[in-house]
This record gives C-alpha cells, structure tokens and sequence, in this order.
C-alpha cells in the first residue's frame, strides 16, 4: 500500500517537517512488524507552482491514499488539487491533516467533498495506526480510529470522529525526519525539540495544547551534530517558546557554542522577558553568526497585551532585548489589529520596538483563526471584520478603520523591502532620528512621496534596487539641507554594500581615488593575496572592490576613506554572500 503525503510550502525556500516526521514514524512502524510493507511517501512543491503540475505528479505516483498537509497558506490550493485528483481517480482515498484542519474537521469536510477524513492534532500514531487498519480492511470502509474525523463511503456522507488521540509522551520516539538527498543549500531545514505552549496567546493555536514536551537533551545534541556535520546552512527550531526550561536551553546553546562547525545558523523563537544572567554569559561564548533570534512583542499597550493574554513585563523585556550580544542576529515582531490598539497606539509600540535598533522589525496582521480564543473575542465584539478566506486577516477592528490598517500595509512593505533587507538600513536609521519625528511618521511620509514618485503610484509592485535608491535620493532632497546632506552620505553607503556599482546614478557624486583604492587593496593584502598562482588577478581584485571617501560623522571638512570588497573578492580576505568595508582613514578636504 502506498500513501503519499502531499506538502504544498508558502515559498521555495520553505520545507515541511510534518510531513517528514510522519514518514519517518510510519517507516519506523512498518519496519518493526514483520511483514509490514506500507510505503509512506513525501511529494513537496510551493504555492508558485502551478495546480495542474501538482496533480499531474500525484496521478503519476499511483498512490493508495493521498494525505494533504494543510496550513493557512496552501488551504485553498490544496483543496483545489485534491478536487482535481478526485476527477482522475474517483475511489482514491484523500485526506487532510494539520492546524488548518484539526480544529474545524466537521466544517472542512462539510464544505470539501473532495476529502474523505480530516487527521486531528499530533499524527504520528494516528497515522500509523490507520494505514495498519486500512491495510487489513480495506478502502471500502474506512477506518474509524482515535484522532481521525472521517465521511462513509457508503454514499450518504455521514461524517464521524473517532475521538481524541493522547499525545505521545516521549517525543524521542519520532525518528529523526531528515534525510541528506532532501538537504538543498537554499533552501530552510526545520527542527522540532519540544511540543506545546504554556502561554495563552488568544491568536495563536498553539495555545490550545497547554502541555509542553521535550525531546532528551542526547538525542538534541546527536541532531544537531548531524546538522552541523552536513554543513546545513539554516535551521530553524519550530518549538513556539525555546526557552522554557532554563536548563535545557543553555545546554543547547552551550553545545552550540562548543561545537559550531562555523557555517551552520540556528534560529530559535524565544520569551526575551524570561532570559537571566546565565544566558547572557552562555551567548557571549557562541559564535558570531551562530544563533539568531526572534521575539514576539506583538504590541506596548499594556492593555492590548493583557486582552491578548501576553502577561509580559514589557520594561524587562526591552531591557533583554538590549543586552543581547549584538553578534545574534536579533528579529522583533509586532501585530497590527490586535485588541485596544488604535492608531496611536500602534505608532507608539512602532517607535518603541523601533528604538531597540533590531536587525529586524517584522510588522504582521492580526489573523482570527478557528478554534482561538481570538476567534470567540471577535465574533462577540462589534467592528470586527476579517476574511473568511485564508489567512483570515482582520479587515477592520473596533480601534483601527480599514484606511488605517491599508496604511500600516504600506509601512509594513516598505519596512521589510527596504529595512529588513538591508537595501537601505543606515539611510532609514538616520532618517528615522533625524530627519523626521519619529520612525513611524518617517514611513508615513516614505509611503506617501513612493506612491506619488513612480507613475503607476503602486507601493507594491517588484522594483529594481536602482529605482528605489533614486527615490530615496529624491524624498532626501525634500529635506532641510543639512540633513539631506548627511542623508545622502549614508544612501551612498548603502549603495555600496549592495554590490559593486556597474554605473554611478546621477545623485551619486564621486570622490573616487585610484591612489586610495590602491593603497587600501595593499593594507588589506589583497594585491599581495593576487599573486599566487591560484589567485585571481590584480584586475579582477579591483573588479570585485571599490573604494570611496564619505562624510559619515558630519565633521565639517574631514571625510573618511572605505574599501569595500565584495564577495569572492580574492586572497586572504576571500568572502562569500555579503560585502566586507574597511575603513582606510581620515580624509582632510
């Protein structure tokens, strides 16, 4: 018998670890019976491939049964493919699982004839225990077992659960689900090392399971070794508060810090407010580059917070959040359309999380998913609008219109485009401190001048690099002149760090020294690096680098000089996938 599981990811670089725990599980349970030959199989694409190429690949399989893995991205797209399939064979068994499904199994099967069960909560067993049911009876009746919710196929659809499936309590006994063919370099490695959530976040579903589980400290660290072992260039712990236990936690890190193969990156979900001087001192050995870290702020209003059921001392928090070693990548996140926050509120918990100088600020939209206390909190309060359709994001609340909330869209894109990317991060920090009152008011106004700069006045369509640098250069040259003068030094350090220029815009003024250039290249020994035999050449080095004089510290007539060097840039200094500045110093005009 063949089931192959069917995992639809938001983006290419994304990849599905359900569906690889469940494989991994089910092998481990076939192998251990004898005689058992059930072939549990994964087919994975991305919400950019096109539907007919996704039924197509399963009709070619040939499988027993056809599982969906079905979250708020894919939900639409995984049933318009399991309808299709449903053309082509009409007899084949179709399913569902995951948070999308667990929580509404009655509805989804009610609205998607297509499908014939719905997997509620964890799967490893109940998936197991199903294909064993399903090989010893039959499709004509199928099973009727804890966890799933299923429709008769016996033409009058009658839809029946099997009740609750207990947890399992030892996550050690999931396999490891990774497999080194279906490692790619671009593409995100998920790892799980405990399940559940204490905190009652009203958003989130995983607040509903309360009970949080463990994967043994032996078997984290032989996984990890095995990461760092295949080099894996990022994974990312999908545990929804890492740091629970304070002894675990610092024993990872401090694995990490011990072990790190120097290339690896973990990223790790944390509670910023609950981290201790300990785990100060366990960062401060980690590596630069080894760990990042994301933090849930969501919102300041205390108010908006305790609706949320987020009892979080916010005053700590920040303080936490500042003494992180500045060698973690550090990334905030905030909510718009939560409880109490109108637009006021809103601006100031941006120019507060603002002022914490991230690396990154992510601006999310309120989602009122089923089965959250949310969900209860909206449907019983007036001025709550949302889409019915995925991903349920709220449309209006009582506190914020919905011309209020399409202007923190637009805030929203420019900040991830243009600051969390990187594409112009010290013009952004600068203008945010001076040339405007607050971070916030800097967006609004950034938002407003893009949409009147290009003609088509869309905020949202994909724009080349160079586009937007002349827009900055054009908003800058709005402002008073001396801060568009310190502005514009940093729009050109920021063009720098981007690549090395093929051609120099028009409001980029040069102050080019081949002399610099060179001696810069020979302090570095990067031209001394260029002789050796297998050494690119001396051309090639100042292909690949570039030199220039800025007024970065607005000291009137003294410049500085930097060297950057961009990536596989020769030698000694030899970098791969960002740009190196040196600088090379003080310039007297």
């Amino acid at each position: 018998m063949k089931i192959l599981l069917v995992a639809i990811n938001s983006k290419y670089i994304h990849t599905n670890l359900a569906v690889r725990a469940l494989r991994a599980y089910a092998d481990a349970a076939s192998r251990a019976v004898q005689g058992g030959d059930a072939c549990v199989e994964i087919a994975e694409w991305n919400a950019n491939i096109p539907a007919h190429t996704m039924v197509r690949g399963i009709a070619e399989q040939k499988p027993d049964a056809v599982l969906f893995s079905v979250y708020i991205w894919n939900r639409d797209l995984c049933a318009r493919v399991a309808a299709d399939v449903r053309v082509i064979f009409p007899a084949l068994i179709i399913g569902a699982g995951g948070p999308e499904v667990s929580y509404s199994a009655q509805t989804f099967l009610e609205t998607e004839p297509a499908f014939d069960c719905v997997f509620c909560g964890e799967g490893e067993r109940t998936l197991t225990e199903w294909i064993d049911t399903l090989s010893l009876n039959g499709a004509s009746a199928l099973p009727l077992i804890a966890g799933v919710v299923t429709r008769s196929r016996d033409g009058e659809s009658r839809i029946t659960s099997g009740g609750v499936r207990e947890p399992i309590e030892s996550l050690d006994e999931i396999p490891f689900p990774w497999r080194e063919e279906e490692l790619d370099e671009h593409r995100i490695v998920y790892y799980e090392s405990s399940r559940g959530c204490p905190y009652s976040c009203s958003y989130c579903l995983s607040s509903i399971e309360k009970s949080v589980r463990f994967l043994s400290l032996e078997r984290v660290y032989a996984d990890l070794a095995w990461f760092m072992e295949k080099r894996v260039p990022l994974v990312k712990f999908v545990d929804r508060t890492f740091n629970l236990d304070r002894r675990r936690y610092q024993a990872i890190w401090e694995y990490i810090a011990q072990n790190w193969n120097g290339s690896t990156v973990f990223h790790f979900e944390i509670a910023g407010e609950i981290l201790d001087e300990e785990s100060f001192s366990v960062m401060e050995r980690i590596g630069e580059g080894a760990i990042q870290f994301e933090i849930g702020i969501q919102s300041t209003n205390a108010r908006t917070l305790s609706a949320c059921g987020r009892s979080v001392q916010t005053e700590m928090l920040f303080k936490n959040i500042r003494k992180i070693p500045r060698t973690i990548h550090c990334h905030v996140d905030l909510i718009a359309g939560l409880p109490y926050e109108d637009l006021a509120s809103f601006e100031r918990s941006f120019n507060e999380v603002w002022d914490l100088e991230a690396d990154m600020l992510q601006l999310g939209f309120l989602k009122i998913l089923s089965g959250t206390s949310m969900e209860s909190f909206a449907l019983n309060t007036k001025g709550y609008r949302w889409s019915r359709h995925c991903p349920y994001e709220v449309m209006e609340s009582p506190w914020l219109t919905r011309e209020e909330l399409y202007l923190l869209k637009d805030v929203e894109h420019l900040v991830d485009s243009w600051f969390n990317s990187s594409l112009a991060r010290n013009t952004l920090l600068f203008l945010a401190q001076e040339g405007s009152s607050s971070a916030f008011t800097l967006f609004v106004r950034l938002a407003a001048f893009v949409r009147s700069f290009f003609p088509d006045g869309d905020l949202f369509l994909p724009r080349r690099p160079s586009a937007t640098f002349e827009c900055l250069a054009a908003f800058i040259a709005t402002l008073s002149p001396i801060v568009a003068a310190s502005a514009l030094e940093r729009l050109k350090l920021d063009f720098l760090l981007l690549g090395k220029p093929g051609t120099v815009p028009a409001w980029f003024i040069r102050r080019y020294s081949r002399d610099a250039h060179d001696a810069a290249l020979t302090a570095q020994g990067l031209l001394d690096a260029a002789e050796g035999a297998h050494a690119p050449s001396r051309r090639t080095v100042y292909a690949r680098s570039e030199w220039e004089a800025l007024d970065l510290d607005g000291k009137d007539g003294v410049r500085s000089g930097y060297l950057f060097v961009y990536p596989e840039a020769g030698g000694a200094k030899k970098v791969s996938g960002s740009t190196i500045m040196y600088y090379t110093g003080a310039i007297r005009s």
